[in-house]
């Protein structure tokens, strides 16, 4: 036999029923490995998806949160952004006479009343299939995310600072109703009355601080609250109607704040349900808005009568929604009307905003929210705004003092956040003042009482003072300071920021 033969012959076993076999069985094998890394990659994929949002945001919506947190100077008009205000279908008879009165403030977020209507609940499980990290999207949201308290988003958090925090933020936890709100008023239970805005100011300090739904320790206490202020928006996009004597209609602190809370809590989980929450809620602050003065009022009333301190949670929630990407059209009419309306009530010879209608006559924390909305529309360096900063500057803080006015924490929760708009040196000099004396009011279970001799406690409930003064310490990490530019607010190494959604 030559090669020739020999050679044939292999290749006709090969090829043949032999050849034909291992062939098959090669395929089988094949197959088997294949169908066995499918399996590891799709659970890796149920794992962690990734979406980079400076890639997927569309250039309007990134340059508009740059604008929202460059300095004054730096600052474009919003002039991109829509004007028309849709028609929201409210009925015109919620809507109430305004009712004139002395310089309030907060005192009127408790006046009892029943609950508002209620929506479908939120099913946080149907709307995030798997867990997602946005990349980029912190940049809207200032140090809230990063690896620990000392070291978030490359904003250093004093560790004493950090666990006051963590303290508070365990105590609200720790007193969360089981239909996830919190109670207004003394008795932790309770429900009705004005819960929607003690749940949506505890809703806040969770989100302050980087807690979102993915949280391992937060995340169950931040999605039932999310649920529970959703489940009191009405069909109109109202958030529970609180009825008082001086607010027969809408009551706008609940609608305010919640509406506030809703937008943070969309833009940092991006869970879709919360988008309608959010333009429904932003609808009702624009059609409620004041076209001739620029201001808002109890009932969302177009009367003669303004409110600082209503007009002033109007504001950021619009400035939240901002953040979030809320398109919603009117929002920049919205703003600059309202720079308008406060500085219309802005006394340049003292230097303090009004609370009503007359220039200069309100509480030191109506100049505070004054000062604040100028600094996040971008008019930090405006006279009127300089001008309240001095006043500002002379105040002092004692736990025990009555220098913030009957309503201290609410004041200090202003005056803090404006110190740190203003400047570096401005926030480093009041930190030194403010800091010492939140660490050592606070007591052993987490909570704060009552500032000094005022009723804030007695009237609002522990709930009330314990998230104002948490929101007032998380000022270190909230915002992006107004004076920064967006690549200047962590260290070039500093890794890019994450907000994590887990699968629920």
């Amino acid at each position: 036999m030559n090669w020739q033969t020999i050679t044939k012959a292999i290749k006709e076993h090969i090829w043949g029923p032999v050849g034909s076999a291992i062939f098959h069985v090669i395929i089988i094998v094949v197959l088997i490995k294949f169908a066995t890394h499918s399996g590891e990659m799709a659970q890796v994929a149920q794992q962690e998806i990734t979406l980079d949002t400076t890639e997927t945001t569309t250039p309007l919506d990134e340059k508009r949160m740059e604008d929202q947190i460059k300095p004054p100077e730096q600052q474009q008009n919003l002039d991109t952004l829509p004007t028309d205000v849709p028609t929201i279908g409210a009925d015109d008879s919620m809507v109430g006479e305004a009712v004139a009165g002395n310089d309030r403030g907060p005192a009127d977020l408790g006046f009892g009343g029943k609950e508002g209507s209620t929506a479908f609940g939120l099913d946080m499980a149907s709307t995030i299939k798997s867990p997602l990290i946005l990349k980029g999207i912190a940049k809207g949201y200032g140090g809230r995310f990063g690896t620990g308290g000392a070291g978030k988003g490359g904003r250093r958090v004093p560790k004493n600072v950090d666990d006051a925090i963590l303290r508070a933020l365990r105590w609200l936890k720790a007193h969360q109703r089981g239909d996830g709100g919190w109670a207004y008023g003394g008795n932790l239970e309770a429900t009705g009355g004005n819960d929607v805005s003690m749940s949506g100011l505890a809703l806040l300090c969770f989100l302050a601080y980087g807690k979102t739904t993915s949280d391992q320790e937060f995340g169950p206490t931040v999605e039932k609250a999310i649920s529970f202020i959703k489940s009191k928006q009405n069909a109109e996009g109202y958030f529970a109607n609180v009825k008082a004597e001086n607010c027969p209609g809408p009551y706008p602190y609940s609608h305010g704040i919640a509406a506030y809370a809703m937008s943070e809590a969309y833009g940092m989980t991006r869970i879709p349900d919360l988008q309608g929450v959010m333009d429904k809620a932003i609808q009702i602050i624009i059609a409620g808005q004041q076209k001739e003065t620029g201001g808002w009022d109890y009932s969302f009333a177009k009367g003669a009568r303004r409110d600082t301190s209503v007009s002033a949670w109007q504001v950021q929630a619009l400035k939240a929604s901002l953040i979030a990407g809320c398109t919603i059209p009117g929002i920049k009419e919205a703003l600059d009307n309202s720079i308008r309306d406060m500085k219309k009530i802005h006394d340049p010879k003292s230097g303090k905003f009004g609370y009503e209608t007359k220039p200069g006559q309100g509480s030191i924390g109506m100049t505070g929210a004054a000062v604040l909305c100028l600094q996040f529309v971008g008019h930090g360096k405006d006279v009127e705004t300089m001008n309240g900063l001095k006043v500002l500057r002379d105040q002092k803080i004692t736990w025990e003092g009555e220098a913030g006015g009957n309503w201290p924490l609410y004041a200090y929760y202003y005056i803090t956040q404006c110190r740190f708009q203003e400047s570096a040196t401005s926030f480093d000099n009041w930190k030194g003042q403010f800091v010492p004396v939140y660490l050592k009011a606070q007591n052993a279970d987490g909570h704060w009482p009552a500032m000094g001799a005022k009723g804030e406690e007695d009237k609002h409930g522990p709930v009330y003072t314990t998230t104002f003064a948490c929101l007032t310490l998380e000022t270190f990490v909230r915002f992006l300071p107004s004076y920064a530019h967006v690549e200047d607010s962590a260290p070039a190494a500093a890794p890019v920021d994450d907000v994590v959604v887990k699968v629920l």
